[in-house]
């Protein structure tokens, strides 16, 4: 049997800074802190039902990443495969907890109190992604 992967998909809200926070962890997830493990997919085909897309991703785990309360991820993402996410996250939240860091406006290039916020993001999505592969290790899922 294969090992399972985690899904991740960050919000598609362009143009607000707790949509691109979110984007940025979830980049940071896949491309550094739990390489190989978790991989972003493309919400726009799930949203349009792309069968073999989300046939692997009934098969696997998925995190949701929201910029809003809205939660688009989670609700397109729960609509589209019928699947609660393994978890959830909300960006806006990182920054109820590092109050610290108040998220310039700027999403090209991020600034740099929301490149930290977005670090802080990657590392509690990173941690949720062990948590949800070692429960498949020990039988869980």
């Amino acid at each position: 049997m294969l090992a399972k992967k985690v899904y991740i998909f960050p919000c598609s809200g362009v143009g607000k800074v707790f949509g691109s926070i979110g984007r940025e962890a979830s980049y940071i997830v896949v491309n550094e802190l739990a390489k190989d493990k978790a991989k972003i997919s493309c919400l726009p085909l799930v949203v349009k039902g792309k069968k073999a897309l989300i046939d692997d991703i009934n098969e696997n785990h998925v995190i949701v990443v929201d910029g809003c309360p809205s939660k688009c991820s989670y609700n397109d993402v729960k609509s589209a495969t019928g699947k609660e996410p393994d978890g959830q996250f909300l960006s806006t939240d990182v920054v109820k907890y590092n109050r610290d860091l108040k998220p310039e406006s700027d999403i090209i290039p991020l600034g740099e109190n929301a490149k930290k916020l977005s670090r802080k993001l990657a590392e509690k999505i990173s941690e949720k992604v062990g948590e949800i592969l070692d429960s498949d290790k020990k039988g869980g899922a």
